[in-house]
């Protein structure tokens, strides 16, 4: 059996995030590994829950992946929004998995889970996302992977000149 989840991000800095310009598309890079030499990963299209936070006080849980909603279109209109100035940290849980070839699946189709894993699922989200001090157990995951935030080229080059 397959679990929901397929991919997620914890506490992601708004200000890592390339948000694009004029005939530029932004991106919203993530690697399986904080090394210097890890693959990046373009989650810009992940379909998901995500959750808001000033800081890492949760402010906002949301939905993508109706229509053509996706992850990415959904962060940069908070930007915008009235909640443009009281987020500046973001987490994602995704069922988009990376393949072999290192990009975003396009299909969802293979998402199944019975009513155990999903109530597992859920629990893990909701504390991943809460962070409640009363729970000692972070949930159960099944086959989803963690992605960390990749810097911005420009944080790169600034770090090597130092």
């Amino acid at each position: 059996m397959l679990g929901l989840i397929k991919s997620y991000g914890l506490h992601w800095h708004n200000d890592r995030v390339f948000w694009g310009k004029p005939r530029v598309a932004g991106t919203l890079l993530g690697a399986a590994s904080k090394g210097r030499a890890a693959r990046k990963i373009d989650f810009r299209d992940q379909r998901g829950i995500y959750a808001l936070y000033a800081n890492y006080e949760l402010v906002y849980v949301g939905q993508t992946g109706s229509g053509d909603d996706r992850l990415f279109k959904r962060l940069r209109t908070h930007n915008r929004d009235h909640l443009s100035e009281r987020w500046n940290r973001f987490s994602w849980f995704g069922t988009q998995w990376v393949t072999k070839q290192g990009v975003l699946s396009a299909d969802t189709s293979s998402l199944k889970a019975d009513v155990a894993q999903v109530l597992n699922i859920l629990e893990a989200i909701s504390t991943a996302i809460s962070e409640p001090r009363l729970n000692l157990q972070r949930g159960k995951w099944s086959m989803a992977k963690q992605y960390y935030q990749c810097r911005l080229e420009e944080d790169e080059e600034d770090e090597e000149d130092k």
